[in-house]
């Protein structure tokens, strides 16, 4: 009676060249062993994440090398920045003395198959803390070629999502044709401190690296699929829509971008990170990132990246507002930059030259140099990339965001008046203008201003001291990007899906996750 056949698997290794190699071992005939060799796909296209705002790791780029922006875990980013002085930020977060970290953590895991390891692949270059689970997740997903008809991508075909824009909905031909290409998942971290323009060139040397690599492996490799968080989305968008990079890229991914800013930069800058009242973790994650205007505006003042989050023209005119009583004041009228940005003596303006260089800049002198600095940011670097990015998409875009009204976020940005009820009784008859007043405290940093506003018309009082205090975010939307920002015209894509997530841990949720692996598969089926 002959023996029951068995076939085991016979994984490759590979040479340096990228050949795949097999130990097969000689066995009895009457045994009945068939070994199988197992053969992965010749195509290749690298899907490469690029991460948001704060969401790369970053050292010094001195000899010493130290680490100083890595977001391995929580504790560890508490541990370093907690309660850490303006003065401090500044020197340390500093864009021109600062580069990408690649040593963070990883999940590691063996896959010759991708020819590079995980490492080598950049996943160490970006958070783990809000990316790790993900970028594990994506490439386990996209490796599983073994399990048929009861893997991720297969599974596809039993559910479906309820999009606002376009259809994710997958054919089994659609799934199949993605078991043919080998998709390993890379991580471009960038120095997130410096402009999203430097950031985009990068990243146009980042993709021609990654093809040119698997071409003299002797893969087919063409193009990329690009997947972002947040601001990664512009960096993507300046790639392929300023640089000239679309026709390497397949199609692109977008996660919580702020496709026409965030106001919540405004607000940040004059009041630091937003903590909500009562809330414990709010106020660690505020004293982390900056708890004030100074310790905020000495880090943002210098680092165009974050600055390119502001709201350009796009975003819509009116949306900070100063509210006295019944007299609303709308800015802007028609330019963001003039009318906000570049305001100096003004109390609502964006930047107040006394935060920019703490501890060092005293006299006004010192201050209006800053001021120039800062202001020749705004105008040569800010303005022009926000601008030129104003309604451009790669043609072969998807996206999702937040609406939900549980994570309020700053659409509108507003101080409301309060005032003295006896000055305000005595003036009753006298129209109060905080547009033109004058802050009475230049160390106040937090939410509130208190202010000298002018009063028309006669009497023996030439103004009135009001306090103005910043309002909570109103606006549906993910805590951070508002909801007119987060949801892309639809014209602009080929698929939006409305999900609720949480800023920073949007590619956690598995809707997400569901939706980023169905615009994947969707993109494939462009290959020509």
């Amino acid at each position: 009676m002959s023996e029951e056949k068995t076939t085991p698997k016979i994984e490759p290794t590979f040479d340096e060249d990228g050949n795949a190699c097999y130990q097969l071992f000689t066995t009895p005939k009457e045994k009945n062993i068939l070994q199988r060799c197992v053969v992965y796909p010749d195509r290749v296209i690298p899907v490469i994440f690029i991460p948001g705002v704060m969401g790369s790791n970053l050292r010094n780029n001195d000899k010493q090398a130290r680490n100083i922006w890595r977001l391995d875990s929580k504790k560890e980013l508490v541990l370093y920045w907690f309660g850490e002085n303006a003065k401090t930020r500044r020197k340390k977060l500093d864009p021109k003395k600062t580069t990408v970290d690649d040593g963070g953590k990883i999940d590691d895991k063996k896959e010759p198959f991708l020819l590079k390891t995980r490492r080598e692949r950049g996943w160490g270059t970006v958070g783990y803390e809000s990316y790790g689970t993900f970028l594990d997740w994506l490439q386990n997903t996209l490796n599983d070629f073994e399990n048929g008809h009861s893997n991720e991508r297969t599974n596809l075909l039993k559910t479906a999502l309820e999009l606002e824009v376009g259809d994710t909905s997958v054919s089994k031909e659609e799934v199949d044709l993605t078991f043919r290409y080998l998709f390993p998942v890379f991580a471009m971290g960038y120095n997130w401190l410096q402009s999203n323009a430097v950031s985009a060139v990068a990243l146009n040397k980042y993709i021609d690296e990654k093809i040119q690599f698997y071409r003299l492996k002797g893969r087919q490799c063409e193009k990329v699929i690009l997947i972002t968080h947040s601001m990664g989305g512009l960096v993507a968008r300046h790639y392929t829509q300023i640089l000239g990079g679309e026709n390497k890229v397949l199609g692109v991914i977008h996660g919580v971008m702020p496709a026409l800013g965030a106001a919540a930069t405004y607000r940040r800058m004059k009041a630091g990170t937003e903590n909500g009242a009562g809330n414990v973790k709010g106020w660690g994650v505020a004293k982390v990132l900056g708890s004030d205007a100074e310790t905020m505006t000495a880090v943002l003042s210098q680092a165009p990246g974050p600055l390119q989050l502001l709201p350009g023209r796009e975003y819509g005119l009116g949306w900070l507002k100063i509210i006295d009583d019944k007299t609303i004041y709308a800015l802007p009228n028609e330019c963001p930059y003039s009318e906000i940005y570049l305001k100096q003596d003004q109390w609502w303006g964006l930047c107040e030259d006394q935060f920019i260089n703490p501890g060092k800049s005293f006299s006004q002198a010192d201050r209006d140099r800053d001021w120039r600095t800062f202001e020749k940011i705004l105008q040569r670097e800010v303005m022009p990339f926000i601008e030129d990015l104003s309604g451009k998409f790669h043609h072969n875009t998807w996206s999702f965001y937040s609406a939900d009204e549980s994570y309020k976020s700053y659409g509108d940005v507003s101080w409301q008046a309060s005032t003295p009820q006896i000055e305000a009784w005595l003036n009753r008859n006298r129209q109060r203008d905080g547009l033109t007043g004058r802050a009475v405290n230049k160390t106040e940093m937090s939410d509130k201003r208190n202010v000298a506003s002018s009063l028309s018309g006669s009497g023996w009082a030439k103004g009135i001291h009001q306090t103005y205090k910043l309002l909570p975010a109103e606006e549906a939307g993910d805590g951070t990007v508002p909801v007119r920002s987060g949801r892309i015209n639809e014209h602009s894509l080929q698929a939006r899906f409305q999900v609720s997530v949480e800023h920073e841990p949007a590619f956690q949720n598995l809707l997400a996750q569901q939706f980023t692996l169905r615009a994947l598969v969707k993109i494939v089926q462009k290959i020509q």
